[in-house]
């Protein structure tokens, strides 16, 4: 008997390159769970210990794109990610030139999964922190180049911050 997450692991490794909540939402799954599904050489999960050390890194990374997907709206920023700093049960992002600011919920994170896939025919690579649900509540995505490819810099930052094997 197959289940809904070995039929949903078949499906990304013939295409792992749709829309994941998308999909998630399809399979009737959370999207940590749809993530899971890709082949094991797209993604690598650190625990929620880590928030501090991840969201304290990335601003000094360059321009990035930040997306709140809700569902209903999806939202991004592209810039340099805020530096930020813990109070009241927040980390709470400082302003950036553009107007970028907020308030992270200090212990909504459960997990951190590191995203490398094919997307629209390019590679994409996101860091998403996921919730006590296994929802997504903040993905920030690599910055690209002149030619459209993931910066070279922050890829081997995101490799090193994740401890990827490549």
């Amino acid at each position: 008997m197959t289940t809904v997450l070995d039929d949903l692991k078949r499906k990304l490794a013939d295409n792992p390159a749709g829309i994941l909540e998308n999909i998630a939402k399809e399979h009737q799954v959370c999207l940590a769970d749809a993530i899971k599904c890709l082949p094991a050489d797209m993604w690598r999960e650190l625990s929620g210990d880590h928030f501090e050390r991840v969201i304290k890194e990335v601003p000094d990374w360059g321009q990035v794109t930040t997306i709140a997907n809700t569902g209903d709206m999806i939202f991004e920023v592209s810039g340099d990610f805020p530096q930020g700093t813990f109070a009241r049960g927040y980390y709470n992002l400082k302003k950036t030139q553009g107007g970028f600011s907020g308030h992270i919920k200090e212990d909504a994170c459960h997990s951190i999964l590191f995203l490398k896939r094919p997307f629209f025919s390019k590679l994409s690579a996101s860091i998403n922190f996921i919730n006590e649900q296994g929802n997504c509540y903040l993905k920030i995505f690599l910055g690209r180049d002149e030619g459209g490819e993931l910066r070279a810099d922050q890829l081997e930052k995101f490799h090193a911050l994740s401890n990827w094997e490549h």
